[in-house]
């Protein structure tokens, strides 16, 4: 296992962090950013320009049956690096978490390698820092599809 944590917290940290949250297209945008925010969500977000190439990249690659990327850079901008740069741009520190067939029969590390080689260009252009979750739909079932269910 890659992390120290208790497997209790990360499934947790999966669950409440990275699952998305399903709110009916059919509702109207306020009632929508309503129920977003009750069920402790933030409400109605824009992405910026890097989540969005991150985003196309990503699902164009894998056709993710699940993918969820959260931008984490605000609990960042107090450290030093960006500090140097004024805080950054924002689009530095991003969690994502991916269930693709297209990770079938690859080793954790082979999934990563994939992955940050797809999003080499916004390495380049200021991403600081990429946190996986990479999953077979197998694996999502076995471990947290159950408890999604």
């Amino acid at each position: 296992m890659l992390s120290s944590r208790p497997q209790s917290l990360l499934k947790r940290f999966w669950l409440t962090t990275l699952r998305p949250t399903a709110v009916p297209a059919f509702l109207p945008m306020a009632q929508q950013a309503q129920q977003a925010s009750t069920s402790g969500r933030t409400a109605l977000r824009v992405p910026g320009p890097v989540e969005t190439a991150m985003q196309k990249k990503l699902m164009d690659a894998f056709q993710p049956q699940l993918i969820r990327i959260s931008n984490d850079s605000s609990k960042h901008s107090h450290h030093a690096p960006m500090v140097a740069v004024g805080g950054g741009n924002g689009e530095t520190h991003f969690a994502v978490a991916i269930v693709s067939a297209a990770f079938e029969g690859k080793t954790q590390i082979a999934r990563h390698r994939l992955v940050n080689g797809l999003l080499k260009d916004e390495f380049d252009m200021g991403l600081h820092a990429l946190s996986l979750r990479l999953k077979t739909p197998a694996e999502w079932e076995k471990t947290d599809g159950a408890q999604a269910a």
